[in-house]
């Protein structure tokens, strides 16, 4: 067995084995190298510190980790479909894990499709604990808003200053793909709105699909959440000129998952987020 770093091998090769690997999964992953490089710097993950693993010069699997300070947590990790059940996936963990800790890592979180068992079971054997659940969300009707709120261009600074607020005095606690950083390092990917009305104000952070509009993150500093993400759905409705409004693993405790429910939004998919402490 050969193991070398991601960032030693070619990204095209890279994603094309991601994408082997996973097409069968709960989730299917279907990356693009454009899409991958963009995940790697919002996800903070480190190509220097993830891993390929080769037997007789052929992939046979993978993990990506993404590194902030003592933070740590695995993006995916998979092995080809005819290594399945021999002890790859916990050699390849093991491996992760003991380089996390050699890099100060003092915890690491991942996400797994609750209805996958078999991966439920394997990272629970491994140490990892449930720490909550993720929702998904999809909504298809027109939804129609009071106008009253009003949406202004703005930079992933001004996000990242309004994000940081929102945990500071909410005692929000975001999943890593809602952190501060995370938005701040999205810079030019979605659009970044700041949002004020008489009684409130907010910032949204979007996107969109051939398919569908999709929400990264809302949040209103002040005035009524769940009239806000009304306000939001109608907004994204009109500017992308799609009905269909989708908004990917909100954890169960953050105001944005109740919101959306209130709303009319429906749950399609639910994760665990799991963790563990390496020190």
């Amino acid at each position: 067995m050969t193991i070398k770093k991601a960032s030693e091998v070619s990204v095209i090769d890279l994603v094309n084995l991601v994408n082997e690997i996973f097409k069968d999964y709960a989730v299917p992953v279907n990356w693009d190298v454009y899409n991958f490089n963009l995940d790697v710097r919002e996800n903070s993950i480190s190509l220097d510190d993830s891993f390929v693993f080769f037997e007789n010069d052929v992939p046979v699997g993978f993990i990506l980790l993404c590194i902030r300070k003592d933070r740590g947590r695995i993006d995916s990790m998979g092995v080809i479909k005819p290594k399945r059940g021999t002890g790859l996936a916990d050699m390849i963990l093991k491996h992760a894990l003991e380089h996390l800790m050699w890099k100060g890592v003092k915890s690491v979180v991942l996400e797994v499709v609750a209805d996958d068992q078999r991966a439920v079971r394997f990272y629970e054997k491994n140490g990892f604990k449930k720490r909550r659940e993720l929702y998904s969300y999809f909504f298809d009707r027109r939804i129609d808003g009071t106008g009253s709120v009003k949406f202004f261009e703005t930079d992933e600074k001004r996000i990242h200053m309004y994000a940081l607020k929102a945990r500071t005095d909410f005692k929000r606690n975001p999943n890593w793909q809602r952190e501060c950083t995370t938005l701040l390092l999205a810079d030019g990917r979605y659009r970044m709105e700041r949002a004020s009305w008489r009684d409130g104000e907010g910032y949204l952070v979007w996107g969109e699909t051939p398919q569908s509009g999709f929400i990264v993150d809302a949040f209103a500093l002040r005035g009524s959440m769940d009239e806000f993400i009304r306000e939001c759905v109608d907004h994204i409705q009109k500017e992308s000129g799609k009905t269909a409004v989708t908004c990917t693993a909100v954890p169960e405790d953050d105001p944005l998952s109740r919101s959306l429910e209130v709303n009319g939004f429906q749950r399609v998919l639910v994760q665990y987020e799991m963790e563990l402490k390496l020190s």
